[in-house]
């Protein structure tokens, strides 16, 4: 069997850039960037610069998104098959914001506008480009097991994260070309559950993935836009790989008939669940700043090995 299509899906902003658009356009709600402030800063740092804006480019347009794919599926046995699939995707006029009052280079001394501090301006100059190749299986290969599982090797590039995303330097949008925030070249998942006849049913859970991006910066405002997001020379955005992803779950379970009209009538159920039952350590937030001491470290982890027994009555 033999599938394709494609489709066109349009973005939305959502209610928070509208209200930063109502709230941050200078009179009703001031915001103030202060580069090198003292400790703790004081009212007079704060009066000696301008107030910040929000604004709409004119020629904003709404995002949308391309997608397509064709896949093919050859059956096994009646229950069971196997699939591959291409998916691919196109994202035009991707929201991003932009400082269009920044210090322009090559020493960003001082801004354009003197009376105006960050003069954010909402765009649609983004672009994401993502391909993905899947081949999985799925079904019963014999008479008391059932699963699926499936490879995917992909990869997504973009300049956006959105709306609320800035450049490292807003007079050079372009170089933030690289890969997404969520690009993860390689996945694995499988399901799989064993029916052994009356006594019991098993199941498993694996999945394995490889590190998302994360991105190396200064941790220091070297182009005095007032965003410590600037990287070190000739280092592209998202270069370095985070932490790798596995986890293995096991379900047991084993149900008691509490009459004897039995699977029909009244029963109980006591299952045995074990969460990352490898107690793999899955490290998440890794730090990106170069001068930081926890600099390719991870400073928080998803949960250990957790264990779990249930007691479920059906009648």
């Amino acid at each position: 069997m033999i599938r394709g299509g494609a489709g066109f899906f349009f973005d939305r902003t959502g209610p928070a850039p509208i209200s930063d658009l109502l709230h941050f356009n200078g009179v009703t709600l001031k915001k103030f960037i202060v580069n090198s402030p003292s400790y703790p800063v004081t009212p007079a740092e704060v009066a000696a610069v301008p107030t910040s804006i929000v604004e709409l480019e004119p020629r904003q347009r709404i995002p949308y998104t391309i997608q397509y794919g064709v896949g093919i599926e050859q059956q096994l046995n009646a229950m069971s098959s196997l699939f591959a699939n291409y998916v691919g995707a196109r994202g035009i006029d991707m929201f991003r914001s932009i400082d269009v009052n920044a210090p322009p280079p090559p020493d960003y001394a001082a801004r354009p506008n003197a009376n105006l501090g960050q003069q954010r301006q909402m765009q649609s100059g983004g672009y994401l480009k993502s391909n993905a190749l899947e081949v999985g299986f799925r079904g019963r290969p014999a008479k008391f097991l059932t699963g699926q599982a499936r490879y995917n090797l992909g990869k997504t590039y973009n300049n956006t994260s959105g709306i609320t995303y800035f450049p490292a330097n807003s007079y050079y949008p372009m170089d933030d070309w690289s890969r997404s925030d969520n690009d993860q070249r390689n996945k694995f998942d499988m399901l799989a559950s064993a029916e052994a006849g009356k006594w019991f049913n098993f199941g498993t859970a694996l999945s394995a993935y490889s590190g998302k991006s994360v991105n190396v910066t200064t941790g220091n405002d070297d182009n005095r836009d007032g965003l410590a997001i600037d990287r070190p020379a000739g280092v592209p955005r998202n270069t370095m790989h985070g932490p790798s992803y596995l986890s293995l779950d096991l379900n047991v379970a084993h149900e008691f008939p509490l009459t004897k009209e039995g699977p029909k009538g009244p029963s109980a159920t006591l299952t045995l669940n074990s969460f990352n039952a490898l107690n793999h350590p899955n490290d998440m937030t890794y730090i990106g700043v170069v001068g930081s001491p926890f600099f390719g470290q991870a400073v928080a982890a998803q949960p250990p090995r957790m264990m779990q027994l249930n007691l479920e009555f059906k009648f």
